[in-house]
């Protein structure tokens, strides 16, 4: 039992270790490649995750296409708890430079630009981090976990590697739906969906709103 769980530790933090090395990867990318910083290292991530979800770290059974409807179910409401989430967390902890600079940097400035990031992040984005989070670290946790605290830890190992304070809150309740789902159904897919249509929410209201009213109160988790 303690080599299992063992085991299952070293695999957690070989993934993390592998997601970070992507992310640093991307950045120094981005230079050569034209492409900005954030998307360079989301399309490393993918990579990693991509070769990861074909090794034993992750469950067959998770790549199974099921649980749309509990996807898209469980999208709009965890959506809006991350947004509620994030408006009062920005009066606890209000945004660093980084976070604000990030979050400017998002917003999309044309329409094209709001396809792209679209795109961008139904393709890349939530596949990548779903693939990671929650195929891997939550899927292991739950392994030596009961179910209910290995949705707490994952969430919380899922807002610190966004390593921002003032993202942590929002992140940490958008992380609980995502774990919650693929509890229910056994599978990525719902979760996804959620965190695609989450992403789809803000950069929407990115968009729309000023991005200094987006820079001063809306966090993407």
């Amino acid at each position: 039992m303690g080599y299992e769980i063992g085991r299952e530790i070293r695999d957690i933090l070989l993934a993390l270790a592998l997601a970070l090395a992507a992310l640093y990867t991307g950045g120094l990318a981005a230079a050569y490649t034209g492409l900005s910083n954030i998307w360079s290292s989301q399309l490393a991530l993918l990579a990693v995750a991509l070769f990861l979800s074909r090794t034993r770290m992750l469950d067959p059974g998770l790549r199974e296409i099921r649980g749309v409807y509990t996807g898209l179910i469980l999208g709009p409401i965890a959506t809006l708890s991350a947004i509620i989430a994030s408006l009062l967390w920005s009066n606890l902890f209000p945004q660093t430079t980084a976070a604000r600079q990030l979050t400017v940097a998002l917003t999309p400035s044309s329409t094209a630009e709001y396809l792209l990031y679209l795109g961008l992040t139904l393709f890349v984005v939530a596949p990548a981090e779903e693939i990671i989070f929650r195929g891997i670290v939550h899927r292991k946790l739950s392994r030596f976990m009961r179910k209910g605290f290995a949705d707490i830890v994952s969430s919380m190992v899922f807002a610190a590697a966004h390593s921002d304070l003032s993202r942590i809150g929002p992140t940490f309740v958008l992380g609980l739906f995502l774990a919650h789902s693929v509890d229910r159904t056994r599978s990525l897919t719902p979760a996804i969906i959620i965190h695609a249509i989450n992403n789809t929410a803000y950069i929407t209201l990115l968009f729309l709103s000023s991005s200094a009213f987006a820079a001063e109160n809306l966090i993407l988790p």
